[in-house]
């Protein structure tokens, strides 16, 4: 049954239009909405365009979208959303970061850290690390994403050049873990300040702790948690 709802929910997107008011608050309120209602990409294509349209500037576009996460985040710990709703909700994601990184960028206010991220080698699976990337953009984060089936000496060489806060690493597949472990490794021998954040359907807690790793994160938006405590953030200003 659940699947059914999930189905509906994720391929028949609302096409009712939005109404937006001029002023940049009903604005935002529109955004977080088209967030919490998960009105699909389209629509928050527009609903950004407009906002930016208007003068409303880009760091408080991404607050109105962080709400929104938050709620879709809330609903889906809740049951009321599935594994489908959070994927779309990081799809609706990524098309707003796309739009507003140029000018986040070009904004005084400095990111409150830097990610690094991959998915193991032996897997080349990017859904769940799309995902943790575009939400950790609109958090606020800096996140060099290195792709998928990335060997433990890659990451090495990125920790090195990159000098990241944070090194997390995904994979969906239970082939993947032993590459895991290995990454963890030799991420302490390169780097002692690196935190190290892992995740994926095969993972859990006690694995992390066995082979090291600094945090586990259970879903996408738990990682997005983690990751703000481990560069002591908890709020976007």
């Amino acid at each position: 049954m659940k699947s059914n709802i999930t189905y509906v929910r994720f391929f028949n997107i609302p096409k009712t239009k939005v109404t937006i008011m001029s002023n940049g608050s009903d604005i935002l309120e529109n955004v977080k909405e088209c967030f919490i209602k998960l009105e699909g990409p389209d629509r928050i294509k527009e609903l950004t365009m407009k906002a930016l349209d208007s003068g409303v500037e880009a760091n408080q576009l991404i607050k109105a979208i962080k709400e929104g996460l938050d709620e879709v985040g809330k609903k889906y710990e809740n049951s009321e959303y599935f594994l489908s709703d959070l994927v779309m909700s990081g799809v609706m994601a990524s098309e707003v970061t796309n739009l507003v990184k140029p000018r986040l960028q070009s904004a005084d206010s400095e990111p409150i850290g830097k990610v690094l991220l991959g998915t193991v080698k032996g897997d080349i699976h990017d859904i769940g690390k799309n995902l943790v990337n575009n939400m950790l953009t609109t958090q606020g984060f800096e996140v060099i994403d290195i792709g998928v089936d990335v060997s433990p000496e890659k990451f090495a060489e990125n920790i090195q050049k990159h000098k990241p806060d944070i090194l997390a690493m995904s994979c969906l597949l239970t082939a993947g873990m032993p590459e895991m472990s290995k990454t963890v490794q030799l991420s302490k021998k390169v780097s002692s300040e690196v935190k190290t954040m892992i995740g994926g359907r095969p993972i859990t807690k006690e694995f992390a702790a066995e082979i090291g790793a600094d945090a586990y994160g259970r879903d996408a938006f738990e990682s997005i948690d983690l990751a703000r405590k481990m560069v002591g953030s908890t709020t976007i200003e």
